[in-house]
This record gives structure tokens, sequence and C-alpha cells, in this order.
């Protein structure tokens, strides 16, 4: 430990600060030799009243699925059974204990947190993972769920990674301490009673860099020679080093030594399954021969350093190699070790191999089942390198792709649809499926329009071939063009949609029957959805295909079947553990509750969903939740919602998101419009809606702010464009609120006009009460307060008590206008207490002022605090899920937690609430909802 008295210290904090209940992790990285595995022991003999748990990563297991979680939580796997069910049975899935359907991997982090919290529970933990970067990928990824949830766990991580080798190991949440070579001082007290004299110290030192290993291993060897052009790579000189040592002192076992190196499993009896078939003598395994290379704990071999076990593998020839693997594939002999079995096929297959490629291929399914995409990844491109030309070789390609997807590896699925996409005999199906798949890529992390464009080909196609399979590509498709700003998306599906016959009893067919009547709502026809294609779609079980189903039926006007499919959905993806769908789905749901008013819920729901995106590698999805909660924050006049939404907006544009900059530009209008900058309004309503409602300016322009001169704004809709755009109708009651304000009377009946039109065929109260609303505003006199009358009767039938009070506002202030103060008030009282309900302080603050300018001297009341308006988003979400009848376990599972964490943030709502007691906090709940409502 010379020279490491720094990391030593931070590692005895982050050991401190667990034993206090506050986990963390840090990944200690260097170049082999440098002292990692040093640090990490030292660290365990630090960790007094800590259970410790540790793992080694090795190359030859690097793709298999949790290979290395397996191991770290091999001596603590009794006790799944005390997890809750779903958590319990996707590890005993994982790790063949149990037969199930594939747990997600998402799942997995949360069943490993929930272990982890468990025994945590008896006393701290230390998990500890050596060479991590030969840790599997799917491994790595559960250890940074685990690392983003231990705030409030008395766990520690301490994971030793080589750099720029192997997997990637810069995990968010752990704390990356690089390590140096030893200073002089440090590696001449190291080298202590070596006999090296003066110079050959500082030439070892030259050469070794101060690498503690090298300099240990390579004192008093002889060394290039100074001045040499090119010294060998210390890594290579190393393992000259250790072959040599190993030959001159186990010479007659280096064959035994190459079969353990090769195998990766540690089971002596697969090892001695495989020397029997090789010739190889086992017997020095059941002797002491080989203890100072090998270490057995009685479940698994290892190799005490991880150099030797490289160095010794790569000892072998090439051809000796693939022998040893064909022995090691006959050794797994058990269906529990297929994966195994295929993998050492493909190891010792050379040139086209179609039985070892089917092999993988069938390992790969089973990779699946066991949660790790990124093993299905490896083994199903190891597969199609081995496929000889045909349309197997594109098919296993892009399944290898779709594993990378649900992995999260965004580059690698790229470079896999790419070399797919290259395969001349690829069937028209799995070309389809290959498109859907880039789609889903550049939705998530690329480009909305390229997505509509990659997929919008194959969509007539898709319809052919099998409209069941790809009704969820169908209704993606329709989803970005909505999202894209694309409104000839709907036409285009009309039309292609009207061209097959679906099944009157499917419910995949019921789905594209609703989509069929959305899209001729939106191209101005009557739609007339059928009562039985809603009882079909609730039957539907797809967590995706439902939230694609939910987003139709609301645009149809069918917003109880739309909540419904979301949340169920969402809960199902939960469930299920797919963390990926939870974080796609909670943009739907946040924005349902922004319509209704619900803004807690809404930020909760949107919080959550950025957290979720970024475990699951969809940066536009971070970015759409991040819009809405400026959104938010503008509807409850936060001060920092400008900054916010212009942060959002900034972003958005340059990931080429229409609807996330919409949510945005939205937000930037509404602190203008409830602030009293009009004109400003309405350039942000109109400004971020795309080509299909540009405006244009005919007004003169003050060149000293860059805003239009007098009350005129001259916007008009551009009269170029025949469909539309959802994005820009969705802000047309806004747009037409500014315009009016601003005085462009003429601007805002043609926006009005146009809104009406897209409205016309939606069975949506809400709709036809916000179209009521803007025909209001660009009246006069009686048919104004018919219009008014006719949306009020409209909103009581919705559920959106923002718009409601927005349009008593717009009433009581048109009355005040008119002279008619008495009526005035009484809708100027119903606006200010709504906006008080739900907590919109800038509106209500707007309607106090019109109040008082009818001449009643109403007290300035203090905004309503609601019950739980105190809690942080994570804090509503658990108390929410307490008032569903939810255990500690069940909320934990849900939200992704551990029941640890789940038990702290509920003390903290006790203790801001003022209740002792779950029925106190479930009548809080009830009595919160009603108040909104």
């Amino acid at each position: 430990m010379l020279g490491r008295d720094s990391e030593i210290e931070l590692l005895a904090t982050l050991l401190r600060r667990a034993a206090e209940g506050h986990g963390g992790g840090v990944v200690l990285h260097g170049e082999p030799g440098i002292g990692k595995t040093a640090l990490l022991t030292h660290t365990e003999e630090r960790a007094t009243g800590f259970r410790v748990l540790r793992a080694v990563g090795v190359a030859p297991e690097a793709d298999l699925a949790y290979a290395t979680l397996h191991e770290l939580l091999l001596p603590v796997l009794d006790s799944v059974a005390e997890l809750p069910g779903p958590q319990a049975q996707a590890l005993s899935v994982l790790f063949g204990r149990a037969h199930g359907t594939p747990p997600d991997p998402f799942l997995v982090g949360l069943s490993t947190l929930s272990l982890l919290s468990l025994r945590a529970g008896e006393r701290p933990l230390l998990c500890v993972v050596d060479d991590a970067h030969w840790a599997d990928r799917p491994t790595l990824k559960t250890l940074a769920f685990v690392a983003r949830r231990l705030d409030n766990e008395p766990i520690a991580v301490a994971l030793a990674a080589r750099a720029d080798e192997g997997h990637d190991t810069d995990l968010p949440h752990l704390r990356r301490i690089p390590l140096m070579g030893l200073k002089p001082d440090a590696a001449r007290a190291l080298l202590a009673g070596r006999r090296l004299t003066h110079g050959e110290q500082e030439q070892l030192l030259a050469v070794t860099g101060g690498n503690p290993l090298a300099l240990l291993e390579l004192a008093g060897r002889e060394l290039p020679p100074e001045g040499a052009q090119e010294p060998p790579a210390l890594t290579d000189e190393l393992g000259r080093s250790f072959l040599a040592r190993i030959r001159a002192r186990h010479g007659a076992a280096l064959p035994l030594l190459q079969l353990i190196a090769a195998d990766g499993s540690g089971s002596v009896e697969t090892v001695g399954r495989a020397a029997a078939s090789l010739g190889i003598d086992a017997g020095p395994l059941h002797r002491a021969e080989l203890d100072e290379l090998l270490t057995y704990d009685g479940t698994r071999l290892v190799f005490r350093h991880p150099l030797i076990r490289s160095a010794v593998y790569h000892s072998a020839t090439v051809n000796r190699r693939a022998a040893i693997h064909r022995a090691l594939a006959s050794a797994f002999d058990t269906d529990a070790d297929h994966h195994r079995r295929a993998w050492h096929l493909g190891q010792a297959a050379v040139g086209q191999d179609e039985e070892a490629a089917g092999e993988l291929e069938r390992s790969a399914e089973q990779a699946a089942l066991r949660g790790g995409p990124a093993a299905a990844m490896a083994t199903l491109s190891r597969a199609a390198e081995l496929t000889p030309d045909g349309p197997d070789r594109g098919r296993r390609l892009w399944s290898a792709a779709r594993a990378a997807v649900q992995g999260g590896f965004t580059a690698a699925a790229g470079e896999l649809l790419d070399r797919a996409e290259r395969e001349p005999r690829l069937a028209e199906a799995d070309r389809i499926a290959l498109a859907a798949l880039r789609a889903i890529v550049a939705e998530f992390a690329g480009s909305t329009q390229d997505a509509l464009d990659l997929v919008r080909p194959w969509i007539p196609r898709a319809l052919r071939i099998d409209r069941r399979l790809f009704t969820p590509t169908v209704a993606m498709y329709a989803d970005l063009g909505r999202r894209a700003d694309r409104p000839r998306a709907w036409a285009e599906l009309a039309r292609w949609l009207g061209e097959v016959a679906p099944d009157r009893d499917d419910p995949r067919d019921a789905v594209l029957r609703l989509l069929h009547a959305l899209c001729l709502a939106r191209t101005g026809h009557d739609p007339r959805p059928a009562a039985r294609d809603r009882e079909l779609a609730g039957e539907l079980t797809d967590p995706v295909t439902m939230t694609l189903a939910g987003a139709i039926a609301g645009q149809l006007g069918e917003h109880e079947l739309s909540r419904r499919l979301i949340r169920d959905a969402g809960r199902l993806a939960r469930a299920g553990g797919s963390l990926g769908t939870v974080a796609w789905n909670l943009e739907y749901q946040a924005a349902d509750e922004l319509a209704r008013g619900r803004f807690g819920l809404a930020e909760a729901h949107a919080e959550e969903g950025c957290q979720f995106a970024a475990d699951a590698s969809q940066p536009n999805t971070a970015c759409r939740n991040r819009a809405l909660l400026a959104l938010c924050a503008a509807l409850r006049g936060r001060p920092e919602a400008a900054e916010l939404a212009a942060d959002v907006l900034a972003e958005a544009a340059g990931r080429r998101l229409p609807d996330a900059m919409a949510y945005a530009g939205r937000a930037l209008g509404l602190v203008d419009l409830v602030a009293g900058r009009h004109h400003e309004a309405a350039h942000h309503f109109a400004g971020t809606t795309g080509p299909a409602t540009a405006l244009t300016t005919a007004s003169t322009v003050d060149p000293a702010t860059g805003r239009p001169h007098g009350a005129a704004t001259g916007l008009v809709a551009d009269p170029g464009v025949d469909l539309p755009a959802d994005l820009a109708m969705g802000m047309a009651p806004d747009l037409v609120e500014a315009l009016v304000r601003a005085g462009d009377q003429e601007g805002a009946a043609a926006a009005a006009a146009r809104y009406e039109r897209w409205t016309a065929y939606t069975g949506s109260p809400e709709l036809g009460a916000l179209a009521a609303r803007c025909r209001a505003l660009v009246s006069e006199g009686a048919d104004a307060h018919g219009h008014f009358a006719e949306a009020l009767r409209l909103h009581a039938l919705a559920d959106s008590p923002l718009e409601l009070a927005r349009t008593e506002l717009l009433l009581g202030e048109r009355l005040r206008r008119d002279r008619r103060r008495s009526e005035a008030r009484r809708h100027l009282r119903e606006a200010a207490e709504g906006f008080r309900r739900l907590g919109a302080l800038a509106w209500a603050d707007h309607a106090q002022g019109e109040l008082r300018a009818t001449g009643e001297q109403a007290r300035t009341r203090a905004p309503e605090a609601a019950a739980l308006g105190t809690l942080t988003p994570q804090e509503l979400r658990i108390t929410l899920a307490v008032g569903e009848g939810l255990t500690n376990r069940e909320i934990a599972a849900q939200l992704f937690l551990s029941p640890r964490t789940v038990d702290y943030h509920l003390r903290k709502v006790f203790q801001k609430a003022g209740i002792t007691s779950r029925a106190e906090l479930m009548r809080l709940v009830l009595a919160e909802d009603r108040r909104v409502r």
C-alpha cells in the first residue's frame, strides 16, 4: 500500500458512509499491475462489520450474460425466496433455478437491489468486483442500476478495471479513481531489499512507469538497453515473465492450465471431463501442486491473478485453443449449460459452420430467457459470422441488433443493422422488422423525422404481409407522424388502412380500425369508431401496443379508454421490469395528467421518465419528459419556468424533436401570456409549430426590440397547407387567446376557424369546449356569450379543470368589459378558485386582479396549500402508491427502488404531512383527489 494514502482514505470514507446508511460506489481504473487488486483486498480487510460479496470478471465469460453477477450473488442466493414474487422469479429464471418468461434487465437490476438491501438489513454489505472490464455487460448495467439507488442503503460497491480494455466501466454514480504509477520514493521503498544499484532502479522506474507489479516481476531481470527505439510493451513482458515462471515450476501442467483458462465456468467436473477427452492428466487439480496459481472455494476454480490466466490462455496455439473449446463444448451436456456449450462451439469454429451457428442461435434464445440482451447480441453476431450465405445470416444479424436495442447498446445496434441491410437474400418480413428497428433506434436516440422516413416505405407491405404482426409498427408510424408534425401521414394511413379488411374479433385489428378512424377524422371525414373496437382494445396485453392504442383513443376523444390503456400498459411494463418501456410510457401519462390539471402527478411522472430514460439510453425520451416538466412549471407559475423551457427548446431543436419543441414553446408562450406580454406569447405559440402552420408577420417591427409595433401583429395561418398539424393545433386555443389579447382579431379568427375544422370529427367534449371558446373569443355580443355557454357546457362533460378555469376567466373578462359586473364576478371567482385549487398561482393572481377591477374588494387569499403539496415527486409517487393500497415491497417493485428506500421516503412523508399511519395517508390522497377535481 506504499504511496496509496489518498486512495485508501477515499475507500475508507466509502465504507464509513455505507455503515451509516448512505451507500455508494467507486471504480478503480488503471493499467494491469498498477495495484487495483491490492487496494480492493485492503478495503475488504478494513471492512469490519461488513459482509463481503466478491466476484472477478474473466475474458472468456465477457459475453455470457450475468456470469459475473451470478458469482457475486451466489453466497446470498438462498435469500431469493424472501423477495417479492416477480423479483424472486426473475433471479430464479436468470440463474437457471426455474423456468419462466424472460426477465427484463431492469427487473434483474431491481431484484438485485432488493436482494442486497434485504441482506444489508442484517449488516452492511461490501460488493467487490475485480477485473470489472471483463464482467459481462448485463452485470455492469445491473451494478450501475444498483449504484444509482444506494443513497439510503448500507451498501458499498467497489470495482477495479483496466483502462481502455474490455467493456466500458465508466459507470454513472460510481466515482472514478484513476490509479497512476508509484512516485519514485514509494517505488524505491517497494524495491528495498532487491539488491539493485541506483542506476538499475532508475532504469526499472523508467521502463515500468512505477507499475508495482511490473516493478516486482522485472526486478533483477535483464531489461532493454537504454536508448532502444521500441522497448517491448509492458503487458507482453509481463506475460512472458508469468509464462517463464509457470514453465519452470509447472511445465507438465501447462496443458491442464490452458484448459482451465479456456473454461470460464470454474467447474472441476467440467474441466475433468474435457481433460479426459483430450488425454490430459487432471491429477494436479486434486493435489496442492497448483495452489500458487489457482484457488478453489468449493464452488469455483479461479486463477489467483487474471494476468496469469491471460498469459496461459494465449500461450496455446490457435489450433490447440480450438481443440480445447471443442472438448469443453462436449463437456457441457445438460440443457442448463446449453449456452456455454454453444459458446465453446462458436469459439472452436473456423469459417462457415451452420451447425455451430444454429447452436449459437438457440443459445441466444436461452440467453434472452435469462434476461441477457448483451449475451444474445454477442452470440447472434457470432452466429451470423458462421452462417453460410442465405436469408438466415441477415435474420441473425437483425436479431442481434434487436438484442442490442433491448440492452441499450445503440452504437452496436447500428453497426449490426448496417451489416444486415447489406445481405442480398434477406426475407421481406425481416426487412420490415429491420426498418422498424432502425426507426426505434432513431426515435429514441436520433431524429423523429428520420425514424418516420425509415419506416414509411414499408407500411403498405407490412399491412399486406402480416398486419397483426406489424400492428405496433403501423401504430408507431402514426405516432411518429404526430411527433414529427407530418400531417400528411394521416392521409397516407387512411388510404393504406382502407385497403385492408381487419378481423372483427382480434384486438390488434381493433387497434388498426381505431387508427383508421383517427386518420379519417384528421383528414376531414366522419370516423364513427365502433363500440366493439373499444371493447377489443381493452383486451390488449402488450404494453407497447397498449400505449400506442391509448394515444390513438385519446386523439379520438375516448379519454377514459385512453387513460385505462396507458396506465395499464405502464403497470404491465413495471411488473415485467421493462424500464425502457416504462420511461417511454411515462411521457404519455405525464401529458395526460397535465391536461387534467394534476400538476404534481404530472411532474412525478415526467421526472421519473427522465431518470428511467437515462437508464435505458433514450436521450430523446428524456428530453420530452424535461419539456413536460418545463410546461408544468409554466402552468404553475414557477419563476424558473422560462429558463427551463428555453434550455429544453434549445436541446429539442438540436435533437430535431418537434413535439418536445412544441411543449417547450408552449411553456414560454404561457409564461408570456399570463404576464401580459401578448405579442411575445403569440410568437411562441406560432413559432414552434413547424411548416404545417407557418405564420407570417405583416406588421412593422420595432428595430430596437425586434417586436411588432402597435396592437396588430398580423399573424395569419399559411393558406398553402392542406392539413393542419397536431402540434400546431394543440396550441391553437392558446394562440387564439394571445392574438385576441394582442388586438389581432383577423389572425385570431383564421386560427379559430382552422382549429374548428381540425376538431370537427372528434367526439371529445374537451376539444369541443376549446373550439367553442375560440369561437367566443372572435365573436361579439350575443354570439360570443352563446359560444361561451356552449364551452362551459362541454367543459362540464370533460376532465380538464385548468381549461375550465381559463374559460371562466375569459368569460368574466368579456362580461366586465360589457359592464355586466355582477355576472363577471361570479365567473371570475370560479376562475380564481379553480386556479388556486390547481396550484396555478400566476393565473390565480391574474383572476384576482380582474375581480378587483369589477369593484369587488376581494381579500387576497393565500394560495390554497395542498396537503401533499410539499412532497417531492419521489415522495408523491410513493404516497399515491400507498393510496392504491400497495405494500412497501409492492411499491418498491413498481418504482424500481428497494423497500428500504421506500420506507425512508415514507417516513419523510409522514413527517411533512403530520400523520402517523398509512390509513391517514390514504385519506389524505382521497381528499387531495377530490380537491383537484
